[in-house]
């Protein structure tokens, strides 16, 4: 196994779900399990205070010390599967958690103590070379019958579309050259009936579906919105547009954290990241708050048109 940079692995902790607990949940369990998770945190009085007592720089000394214990468990938890020392060394990650997507996987660290099993650690460098007979590795070549690629994706670097042109014929690369600029993470300005799911400006949650659903919700009622008031188009305006960047870059992160992390997914591949090209972190409960907060005031963050859009 050839590595370029050890991924965190942690257990695997979940298990059979109980047959008779599942026959005694009632019809729509799912939809009010995931509302009660989408609700903000209820808490006292007494827990308000001691939160709003808490100085940003104690929230940053906390939330980086919780970090390093998660990866110094990870770490034990090598050292006491993986029976050869230099092997549990090399697949230690030395970064913050959240660098790279946390894995979890019961049956991925014993595996590298098989006698036919063998790690090939880069150090960080990666494959370069590979030849008829299979990678090269400083200087050394590496006989294979199969090679199974692994290399993963650079979504962030190679643009986030292929090739979407505007009203004005800019191309949204183009456009987000300076950053990335758009309402609600779903809409982009002079890109009319353009609507985007999951993409930069939204909320990230771990559980898509959740993340899915509100903006599917949302989008169908902007297009009921349009069709019912005899809209053929709809476009935000920069105005709201640029209400809703300075919101992204108001609840981005406050360390430098993401930036000394190893090349990834999450920071450009090692690249200059603006604090607008990301993920609004403001918490899911806001995020759909702010959706409901858009549909209520329709006329004022989007322009429409009542006839069809031209290419001129």
């Amino acid at each position: 196994m050839f590595q370029r940079t050890p991924s965190s692995i942690d257990i695997r902790d979940d298990w059979v779900t109980d047959p008779n607990w599942a026959r005694r949940l009632k019809p729509g369990w799912q939809t009010r399990r995931r509302e009660r998770a989408r609700m903000e945190p209820q808490l006292t009085e007494e827990q308000k205070a001691k939160q709003a007592a808490i100085s940003p720089e104690e929230k940053i000394r906390r939330q980086e010390n919780a970090n390093m214990e998660a990866m110094m468990k990870i770490h034990e938890r090598i050292d006491q599967i993986v029976k050869d020392k230099a092997t549990a060394d090399a697949l230690k990650p030395w970064y913050m958690l959240m660098c790279k997507r946390p894995c979890f996987h019961n049956d991925y660290l014993p595996t590298f103590n098989r006698s036919n099993v063998h790690l090939i650690d880069t150090h960080g460098k990666g494959i370069t070379e590979i030849t008829e007979k299979g990678p090269v590795f400083e200087g050394k070549q590496y006989e294979l019958d199969v090679l199974i690629y692994a290399t993963g994706f650079e979504v962030q670097r190679t643009g986030t579309y292929n090739q979407i042109r505007g009203a004005n014929g800019l191309d949204i690369n183009d456009k987000y050259r300076e950053g990335v600029r758009t309402l609600l993470g779903i809409h982009s300005q002079g890109y009319p009936n353009m609507f985007v799911m999951g993409g930069l400006q939204a909320s990230f949650q771990f559980n898509f579906t959740d993340i899915a659903e509100s903006q599917d919700n949302y989008i169908a009622a902007c297009i009921d919105y349009a069709r019912s008031h005899g809209y053929l188009s709809m476009d935000p305006t920069p105005e709201a547009e640029e209400w809703w960047v300075q919101e992204v870059i108001k609840h981005r992160g406050k360390t430098s954290r993401n930036q000394e992390c190893t090349p990834g997914y999450y920071n450009f591949e090692g690249e200059f990241q603006r604090r607008q090209d990301g993920n609004y972190n403001g918490g899911f409960f806001q995020y759909c708050n702010q959706l409901n907060e858009v549909r209520a005031r329709m006329e004022s963050n989007f322009t429409f048109i009542n006839k069809p859009l031209t290419s001129e």
